[in-house]
């Protein structure tokens, strides 16, 4: 069994600040910081967002961080992997992709889209079986880590104070919500419309939250203005926060994959000044 859930729950330091392109507007790059020797420090699917904020830092995301199956969290993709950093670029940086085999189970490919819009980047990820083996309740993570987005929650500070999740319709900050172990330096949630769960980490930790939300949608608030960023991605199966790295998840639900199918989601990231509830609204199926 692989450590499913433990990177980016676990590791002890975040990406480093990288060299920033000078651009107007959302940008999409890569740094030299993601490829190393060391499987620890080595980011094989990692990239970086630039916000459409003036010196507004950067976004990194592992994309996927973790990508396994059942039974034994059997891995797919991992940030690890040894291959070089797979993201391709277009010039402008606003459109970025990778099309890769699984390293960790070939017969299965993967290919990854991201285009920049004005607010938001726009994602889109495919898995297509053709192994013989039958891949039985996929399951990811998708880590949107934020120690260098300027003017956001350092770690282990007020964290949950400034992250949002949707409960019946509402949007809930995470530091009102009853958890087992109040002191658990991360919090996880579940998607009431999916049936893929693997969320032992963070019930053993005792930060697992007992609603079940509305969709797999986390918001973080700026501690110094009105700037906001949301994570969201369809179907949805779960949500993650840690303060400690920090970073934020909205992680989608695959399911299975029977040899010769393949399975599409999408997600969005989204950078804005505007009240939560009107951007939101627009993302509610």
């Amino acid at each position: 069994m692989i450590p499913l859930l433990v990177f980016c729950t676990m590791q002890l330091s975040a990406q480093k600040n990288p060299s920033l392109p000078k651009t107007v507007g959302i940008h999409l790059f890569a740094d030299s910081s993601t490829y190393s020797d060391d499987p620890e420090k080595r980011h094989t699917y990692g990239l970086h967002v630039a916000p459409p904020w003036p010196d507004g830092g950067s976004f990194f995301i592992n994309l996927p961080e973790h990508l396994w199956y059942m039974p034994d969290t059997k891995g797919i993709a991992r940030h690890h992997d040894n291959r070089k950093n797979v993201w391709q670029f277009s010039s402008d940086g606003t459109t970025a992709g990778y099309s890769v085999e699984s390293s960790l189970e070939p017969g299965v490919f993967l290919a990854v889209e991201a285009h920049a819009d004005s607010d938001r980047v726009n994602f889109k990820m495919t898995i297509t079986n053709r192994s013989t083996v039958f891949l039985k309740s996929i399951s990811p993570l998708f880590c949107f880590q934020y120690p260098n987005l300027d003017g956001f929650p350092a770690k282990s500070t007020d964290n949950f104070t400034h992250t949002f999740i949707l409960i019946d319709g509402k949007l809930v900050a995470l530091k009102d919500i009853h958890v087992k172990t109040p002191e658990a330096i991360a919090r996880m949630a579940q998607v009431k419309d999916c049936k893929v769960e693997s969320n032992w980490w963070a019930e053993k930790m005792g930060g697992m939250i007992d609603q079940r939300i509305d969709m797999a949608l986390t918001a973080l608030t700026s501690s110094k203005d009105d700037r906001k960023v949301i994570v969201s991605w369809t179907p949805g199966k779960s949500i993650l926060t840690n303060a400690f790295i920090p970073c934020i998840h909205a992680d989608p639900c695959i399911g299975d994959l029977a040899k010769g199918e393949s399975v599409t989601v999408r997600g969005v990231l989204i950078f804005t000044r505007k009240p939560l509830e009107s951007i939101i609204k627009g993302l509610v199926p």
